[in-house]
C-alpha cells in the first residue's frame, strides 16, 4: 500500500498546484497507473470523498481564504478563477459549503468550513489470506447497454446502471451472468453492461474485450466503501504480493449474476494481468 499512498500524495500535489486550472482525471489516473474507473474508486477510499467533490471543496475553501485575506476582493474575478461560469453559480456553491454567501462573508466575521488537504500515514496491517483464481479468456464482446460516467458523478457508473434497468435493457438479455466493462474516455468512464458473446453484434452497444489473463476476486458485498477498499488492496497489495502486473490495454471487467435480488450474492472483479 505504501506505493499507493506515495502516488496519491503526488496526485494531491498536482491538484494543489493546478487548483485554478482545468484538472484532467485521466492525467491523475495515469500518475497512479490506473484506469479512470479504478482511480476514482481508490481515490474515494484513500481520501474519503470522490475526486470531483475533493476538487470542488478545496477550490471553495481557497476562495474563502482569498476573500477574507484580500483587500476589496473582486467576487466576479474569484468565481472565474476557481472555475465557475457565473458569479451566481459561485455564490450558490459557496453558500452550500460555508453556510453564508460570499458577499456576507466579505463584510462580516463569519466561520467557514475549511476543507484541508489530507495527510497520510502508513499503517502496517497483519498478513491476509486472499483467495483468487487466474482465468485465461479468449477475445469476447460485451453486448447490451453503454453509457458514460463523468467525473462529476458521486458514484462511478451508478447513473449508467440506473439507465440500464430503466431502459429495459436487462429484459432483452438472455444470459445467467451480466458482464460489465469500464473503459477510459478522457475524464469519463465508458461503462458497457450486458451479455458476454463471441462475436460483435451490429446495431447494438458492444465493447470488445481482447484475449487476456485475468486475476479474479470474488466478493459478497456491493457496499461502495468496501468495494473501493478491495480495489485498493487488489491493485496495491494483493497483485504485487503475487508478482502480478495489471495490463493497461484491457478494460477491467466485473461479472454479476443476472438475479441480484438475494442479499450477499457472489460477484467477481476481473483485473487483466500480464
Amino acid at each position: 500500500m505504501y506505493n499507493g499512498i506515495q502516488r496519491i500524495e503526488e496526485v494531491i500535489d498536482h491538484i494543489e498546484d493546478n487548483i485554478t486550472s482545468e484538472i484532467n482525471c485521466d492525467d491523475l489516473a495515469s500518475k497512479m497507473n490506473l484506469s479512470v474507473y479504478e482511480f476514482r474508486r481508490i481515490f474515494a477510499f484513500i481520501v474519503g470523498c470522490p475526486i470531483s467533490e475533493y476538487i470542488r471543496r478545496r477550490r471553495l475553501s481557497l476562495a474563502a481564504l482569498e476573500i477574507i485575506t484580500g483587500d476589496k476582493a473582486d467576487l466576479s474575478a474569484i468565481s472565474e478563477k476557481y472555475g465557475y461560469s457565473s458569479q451566481s453559480a459561485f455564490t450558490k456553491a459557496f453558500g452550500e459549503q460555508h453556510g453564508v454567501s460570499p458577499t456576507v462573508y466579505m463584510k462580516e466575521a463569519r466561520e467557514i468550513n475549511l476543507f484541508t488537504r489530507p495527510k497520510f500515514s502508513l499503517n502496517i496491517s497483519g498478513r491476509e489470506t486472499v483467495s483468487f483464481k487466474i482465468l485465461e479468456e479468449e477475445e469476447f464482446y460485451i453486448e447490451g447497454f453503454s453509457g458514460v460516467s463523468s467525473i462529476t458523478d458521486s458514484c462511478c457508473c451508478e447513473k449508467v446502471w440506473n439507465e440500464f434497468y430503466e431502459s429495459g435493457a436487462d429484459s432483452r438479455l438472455s444470459c445467467d451472468k451480466i458482464h460489465v466493462s469500464y473503459r477510459n474516455e478522457g475524464d469519463s468512464v465508458n461503462c458497457t453492461i450486458g451479455a458476454a458473446v463471441k462475436t460483435a453484434v451490429s446495431g447494438s452497444d458492444t465493447e470488445r474485450i481482447p484475449a487476456s489473463r485475468f486475476a479474479c476476486f470474488v466478493l459478497n458485498t456491493v457496499n461502495d466503501d468496501k468495494v473501493n477498499e478491495i480495489y485498493s488492496k487488489i491493485l496495491y497489495e494483493w497483485l504485487p504480493s503475487a508478482n502480478l502486473k495489471r495490463r493497461t490495454d484491457v478494460p477491467t471487467v466485473e461479472v454479476y449474476p443476472f438475479d441480484m435480488t438475494e442479499d450477499g450474492f457472489a460477484w467477481e472483479i476481473r483485473i487483466p494481468i500480464e
